[in-house]
């Protein structure tokens, strides 16, 4: 039986690249089969952690359609398409939501940002994400809150205005790292009947409390490395089993905070290549990990061991 829209474990999936920078297709393939054989619920596309900002439109479209070959009734693809301009966000949702595969295939959401840089009020959040959401209306739409890379914080009673009028607003991306942001916007969601929009959690230090304040799930960047893990601390918290909960935050706390000791993806690139699975290469602005952010990263793989967390298994 298919999964709602944005529920579950989401993966924020990386975008693999050869030594020279072009897009390494076949990894990318073997990067979202791994994760839905490990039992993920879905990967966003385009996202922060596929270094979307360094993509050509081209090359956009390209892995959409690659990651759309892997969709099943129980792994959905999802898109980032927010950008810092409305109109070019409209353009983009429109475009990824009626893309299809060769088989047919179409995405299962969109994933919408924040506007980056311009920093707009509450009040123009909530005519953003209205002209967004009806320009695609049939689209099932995640909004992605992150104030640390967008300079703007969508706050509990604006995602209660936007939700108000748009039903194809199912979720939010709470990405602050604070879990009273998910208590508050759980609490005003539940204040107007909205109990089935969804949280998730976008912070995965914080992701086993804020299940405990309201969230229902996450999109993870650490679940490329421990997706076993990730999936068992949500069973732990459906099942009511707070013991097996704790044990399980605790032991992944290493990696799901110490993986952002350097800036998203390096870390997890560096991972993923030291396990062989790919390349380590990012476009600059970014580059790979080196000298003590290596043997950082290394520590973080020899303590999961030592706590006895699966690591790609």
């Amino acid at each position: 039986m298919s999964h709602k829209p944005f529920s579950g474990v989401i993966t924020a999936i990386a975008t693999p690249f050869h030594d020279k920078g072009e897009i390494d297709f076949k990894a990318f393939d073997s990067l979202l089969a791994y994760q839905k054989k490990a039992g993920i619920h879905g990967a966003v596309v385009l996202g922060t952690t596929g270094e979307n900002a360094a993509l050509s439109e081209q090359e956009s479209e390209a892995l959409v359609l690659a990651a759309l070959e892997h969709q099943t009734e129980n792994f959905h693809i999802y898109v980032g398409t927010g950008t810092n301009y409305t109109k070019t966000t409209i353009e983009k949702s429109i475009k990824y939501s009626q893309l299809k595969s060769a088989q047919g295939k179409k995405t299962n959401g969109v994933m919408v940002v924040t506007p980056y840089y311009n920093k707009p009020s509450q009040s123009c959040l909530v005519k953003h994400y209205n002209e967004v959401a009806q320009a695609v209306k049939d689209t099932p739409l995640c909004i992605y809150n992150v104030p640390s890379r967008t300079g703007i914080n969508l706050l509990p009673q604006t995602l209660a205005n936007i939700v108000l009028e748009n039903e194809n607003v199912v979720a939010i991306k709470e990405a602050a790292g604070n879990v009273n942001a998910i208590v508050e916007m759980r609490n005003a969601l539940d204040q107007i009947n909205k109990q089935n929009v969804l949280i998730l959690s976008g912070d995965d230090a914080t992701y086993a409390p804020a299940l405990l304040c309201g969230a229902s799930g996450v999109i993870s960047v650490t679940s490329h490395i421990i997706p076993k893990v990730l999936i068992q601390i949500l069973e732990a918290y459906q099942k009511g089993n707070f013991k097996e909960l704790q044990r399980l935050h605790l032991a992944t706390y290493c990696i799901n905070n110490g993986i952002f000791a350097v800036p998203n993806p390096i870390g997890v690139k560096w991972m993923l290549s030291h396990l062989g699975i790919c390349g380590k290469t990012l476009r600059a602005p970014l580059y790979p990990a080196e000298g003590k952010e290596q043997e950082l990263l290394s520590c973080i793989l020899d303590q999961l061991k030592k706590n006895q967390i699966q690591v790609l298994t």
